[in-house]
C-alpha cells in the first residue's frame, strides 16, 4: 500500500518549511463504520475539529438525523453524492475493523452488524454507503474524489479493505495536515518547499480545544482496546437469514441493485488487470 510518508520529502534546509494559514473552505462527506460508542465518538469529534480548527464544512449521518429519518438512507446517501458530483468537495472513508467486515460480507461473506447498527434507528449505514461509492470509486478519474484514512491508534493497514488499497491511506492522527491539503486539493510538497498549517500535525493537532477532545477521545478508546482486545467481536449481533432477507427488499430493490453493480464492477476491474498481464 502506498501511504504519503514524511521520510520521501525530508529536507535539511528548514528554511524551506512555509507555514500557511488556513483560508480556503472545503466540505467533506464522512463514511464510517458504527464500531462502538467510543469510536463513533472519535468520528464525531474528529468533525468538531474539522470543523472549529479547518473551517471545514461536515456532512455526517449523525448530524443530519432529521432529514435521514425523513428520506431513508439510500435516498440521503444518494443526495449527498449528487452534490458532491461536480464540486471539488470530498468524500473522506474512515476505515475500521467494521468496514473491512462489513465490505467482506459485500463480496459475499456473512452479514455483519455491530450492536451500535442495531440500537441506531438509521442502522447500518456504511453498507448502502459502498453500494453507491465504490462503483465510482473503481473508476480511476473519480480517485480525486475521495480519500480514505484510519486512526492508526485504534485501527491497523489490514482495517483497510482491498479495494481502497489504490488509493492512498492516510495515518490519523499522524497524517492529518496531508488529508488537510488533500481535501483542499492542494499540495503539501512542493518543489523547494514544503507547507505547513500550525496545530494539524500528529505533535500538535490537541494544542486547541477541540483536538484535545479528539485526543483524549483516541486515547479513551485505546486503553478500553488494552483491556478489551477482542472488543470487535463482542460488538458483533447475530443476524438471521430472515433479517437479512427483509432488510435487501427494502428501498424497493435498490440495494440490490447496488450489489450487482458492485460485482460487475469489480469482475470489469479484475479483467482488465488480467488483460494487461
Amino acid at each position: 500500500m502506498t501511504e504519503p510518508s514524511s521520510s520521501s520529502h525530508n529536507t535539511t534546509d528548514m528554511g524551506n518549511l512555509e507555514t500557511v494559514p488556513v483560508l480556503e473552505r472545503s466540505r467533506v462527506l464522512i463514511i464510517y463504520s458504527q464500531d462502538h460508542p467510543m469510536y463513533t465518538e472519535i468520528v464525531l469529534k474528529l468533525c468538531a475539529f474539522l470543523r472549529a480548527k479547518c473551517g471545514t464544512e461536515v456532512t455526517l449521518d449523525l448530524l443530519d438525523a432529521t432529514c435521514l429519518s425523513t428520506i431513508g438512507s439510500i435516498q440521503w446517501l444518494d443526495m449527498q453524492r449528487k452534490r458532491l458530483a461536480n464540486t471539488s468537495d470530498k468524500i473522506l472513508i474512515l476505515c475500521s475493523p467494521g468496514v473491512c467486515a462489513k465490505w467482506n460480507a459485500m463480496c459475499g461473506g456473512r452479514r455483519v452488524m455491530t450492536r451500535e447498527d442495531a440500537c441506531s434507528p438509521m442502522g447500518d449505514m456504511l453498507t448502502p454507503a459502498l453500494s453507491l461509492i465504490i462503483p465510482e470509486f473503481v473508476r480511476a478519474p473519480s480517485f480525486g474524489k475521495y480519500a480514505v484514512a484510519y486512526f492508526s491508534d485504534v485501527c491497523s493497514e489490514k482495517d483497510v479493505p482491498a479495494v481502497f488499497h489504490v488509493a492512498v491511506n492516510y495515518q490519523l492522527m499522524k497524517q492529518f495536515e496531508e488529508l488537510f491539503f488533500r481535501l483542499l486539493n492542494k499540495e503539501k510538497y512542493e518543489p523547494g518547499r514544503i507547507k505547513h498549517v500550525d496545530g494539524l500535525g500528529g505533535d500538535d493537532y490537541h494544542s486547541c480545544p477541540s483536538g484535545r477532545d479528539l485526543r483524549d477521545a483516541i486515547q479513551a478508546f485505546q486503553e478500553y482496546q488494552l483491556t478489551n482486545p477482542n472488543w470487535f467481536e463482542m460488538e458483533l449481533v447475530d443476524v438471521h437469514e430472515e433479517v437479512e432477507e427483509n432488510d435487501l427488499e427494502q428501498e424497493d430493490g435498490t440495494e440490490n441493485n447496488c450489489y450487482c453493480i458492485i460485482q460487475n464492477e469489480l469482475q470489469i476491474k479484475e479483467m482488465s488487470v488480467k488483460e494487461k498481464q
